[in-house]
């Protein structure tokens, strides 16, 4: 068995999480305290499920959903868990270099803050969730809307799901070509930030600013950037700058990093680190038929660790 984490990204959130996290392990509340003095602020307060601004700045999405993901990292590096492969999508990958060594925590959320600042400051847009679609058919619906403004396919998540990401106008001609023309309904999954599109070419060159001030270290596990969707050998401080800032105005190569990992270990098990179930839905068996796992559950999250845990040392005892 080859145990790979996937980390997610910004869209998988909500009210509660950290509150969940930290009364679920002690470890957890020290993390947000020590999160708390490094950024200067009160998480725990802002975290708060009774907070109606709780996710109102791009800033506090990331540094959110970040937190969370190294939370559920932490638990199941106190369980004995260890995974040999990681990734991240989007925001993850940020998860994902504190996972293989590349970052230290402290510089990661530090990177975050700094990268969820700069969208919140950077050009508007709006993104949407598209499926049932080939990529080519999609591709099609985006060059016709970019008549009326810029419009990219910009997350490539899986055979048949993808994300479109630009200028409102163009994205509001797209979504009627779909529903008219594709009978497919997309779902707008942001209406501020158009992550990933060219058009936040500004966004990083200002991130650029910030990753060249950090002391990246050489990784002790594989890197796989969402730029190349392959794993990057002896990745050096000055190629993972340049992947993490183009990275914020070029498409996720999701799809691609899945399939390269499949590819070269067809033992792989995949276990979603992070709230909700994104990548775990994504991952079905449609697409690949590997074992795949999620930290994280609605019906009551200590119990299934629990069970996640135990499957995964049955699996390593095989």
């Amino acid at each position: 068995m080859t145990l790979v984490y996937m980390f997610p990204g910004q869209s998988s959130r909500y009210p509660g999480m950290l509150q969940k996290l930290t009364a679920l392990e002690p470890k957890n509340r020290e993390l947000l305290a020590r999160a708390s003095e490094l950024l200067g602020r009160d998480l725990a307060a802002h975290y708060r499920d009774d907070n109606a601004a709780i996710f109102a700045r791009n800033r506090d999405v990331q540094i959110g959903v970040f937190l969370a993901n190294h939370m559920f990292l932490q638990i199941l590096d106190g369980a004995g868990v260890e995974a040999r492969l990681s990734l991240g999508l989007s925001l993850g990958e940020y998860n994902h270099l504190v996972h293989i060594g590349a970052l230290d925590f402290e510089q990661a959320l530090l990177t975050v803050e700094e990268r969820g600042q700069a969208y919140d400051d950077g050009p508007r847009g709006a993104m949407a969730s598209v499926f049932p679609i080939e990529l080519e058919e999609l591709e099609a619906v985006a060059r016709r809307a970019s008549s009326v403004g810029v419009l990219e396919v910009v997350n490539l998540n899986s055979p048949r799901q993808h994300v479109l990401s630009g200028e409102r106008a163009a994205l509001d001609e797209a979504l009627r070509i779909l529903e008219n023309e594709h009978y497919v309904q997309a779902v707008v999954i942001e209406r501020e930030v158009p992550m990933h599109c060219s058009t936040f070419g500004p966004v990083g060159a200002r991130l650029r600013r910030h990753l060249e001030t950090l002391r990246f270290a050489a990784p002790r596990l594989p890197y796989l950037p969402n730029r190349l969707g392959r794993i990057l050998g002896d990745p050096t401080a000055a190629t993972m700058v340049e992947l993490l800032a183009t990275h914020v105005h070029h498409p996720v190569l999701w799809r691609q990093s899945i399939d390269f990992i499949v590819d070269r270990w067809p033992d792989a098990v995949f276990v979603e680190v992070g709230p909700m179930s994104v990548l775990y839905n994504l991952l079905d068996r449609k697409w690949h038929k590997s074992h795949r796992l999620r930290t994280d559950s609605a019906e009551g999250t200590p119990a299934h660790l629990g069970e996640v845990v135990s499957e995964l040392r049955a699996l390593r005892a095989a």
